[in-house]
């Protein structure tokens, strides 16, 4: 294989890996959310207050909560 097809394929397997860590801490977030809204009966608002959630990353999770 030629260096370039290296190349390519190394950005291509980063890439997926990024993707895939990315994924996982969204689905770790949208977990904690879930449970604290469950076990101590907050709105999403406050259970991504209480688990340390960004502003500005709030209605991400808020779509991913309506979505499922």
């Amino acid at each position: 294989m030629c260096n370039l097809s290296k190349d390519v394929e190394q950005r291509g397997i980063e890439k997926g890996i990024e993707k895939g860590i990315a994924k996982g801490i969204t689905q770790g977030i949208l977990t904690t959310i879930k449970k604290l809204m469950e076990n101590m009966n907050w709105t999403a608002q406050k259970a991504m207050e209480a688990a340390g959630v960004p502003e500005e990353e709030r209605e991400k999770y808020l779509k991913e909560l309506e979505m499922k």
